[in-house]
């Protein structure tokens, strides 16, 4: 009978115990050390550049980049970074706008649908800029590289799937 008891109550509180130490700091799972899964705030140019110089690096480890190319690609890269500050600090402002009017004392419905609304409309902006990024990119690309670039779309790692890992190759 003891046995009975004894082994669920152990593999129970070893997969609870296990389970905690994957949920993050403060029992909570995401990125934010406060427990809000928010990061550590937006990335700073330091930031910017360790990764654009990592990008950079697999591809032309993986696509065999001309100096020329690396040049353009760069280039790419910074101009980016310098046309997404304004829409990254006003998609933290409808991100603020819409946490407040989910805990607002009073539900206004209308409201926070007016805040999603631009919430999307501002997502669907910067999707629009990464296509034509990647399209830009593809331009510099030899057909070879682009053919290669396709091919290895599900092999290189990237963030289709959430926030941390998933699709292929990625610009």
């Amino acid at each position: 009978m003891k046995k009975r008891v004894l082994i669920p109550t152990l593999v129970l509180g070893t997969l609870l115990t296990g389970s905690l130490a994957f949920a993050g700091p403060y029992g909570f799972g995401g990125c934010g050390g406060d427990g809000s899964g928010r990061g550590t705030g937006p990335m700073n140019y330091e930031q910017h550049e360790d990764r654009m110089d990592h990008r950079l690096e697999m591809m032309t480890t993986v696509l065999d980049l001309t100096d020329d190319q690396q040049a353009k690609v760069e280039a790419l890269f910074n101009q980016q970074w310098q046309n997404h500050q304004q829409q990254r600090e006003q998609m933290q402002a409808a991100r603020d706008a819409m946490r407040e009017a989910r805990f607002a004392d009073t539900f206004d419905e209308a409201d926070f649908r007016a805040k999603s609304a631009k919430q999307a409309e501002l997502k669907t902006e910067m999707m629009v800029d990464r296509a034509k990024l990647q399209q830009q990119l593809y331009a510099i690309l030899t057909p070879e590289q682009q053919a290669k670039a396709k091919t290895l779309g599900g092999l290189m790692g990237g963030h289709e799937n959430g926030r941390h890992g998933g699709r292929g190759f990625r610009f």
